[in-house]
């Protein structure tokens, strides 16, 4: 991956997030998806935190979405880059 094809992931990811677009957050993901979180344990209610496969971190996604608006990503470089 190019530091343009990287730079240009990372705009489209913070875009579907900004955008609440939970269908285009999702084409970020792979069916096999794992992803632990604290939130994850107050919004499922699941003791680990563990969200396992693409169904689960969609529904995690939409819990999410649906318990707040007032967020927004910020694409920020560091580092000099």
């Amino acid at each position: 991956m190019t530091r343009e094809d990287a730079w240009n992931l990372a705009n489209h990811w913070v875009a579907a997030w900004n955008a609440h677009d939970l269908d285009l957050i999702m084409t970020h993901y792979d069916d096999a998806v794992e992803l632990t979180s604290p939130a994850a344990v107050q919004l499922l209610g699941i003791s680990d935190g563990r969200v396992v496969g693409k169904a689960n971190l969609r529904a995690y996604f939409q819990r999410g979405l649906s318990a707040t608006r007032n967020y927004a990503f910020v694409l920020r470089t560091c580092c000099g880059a």
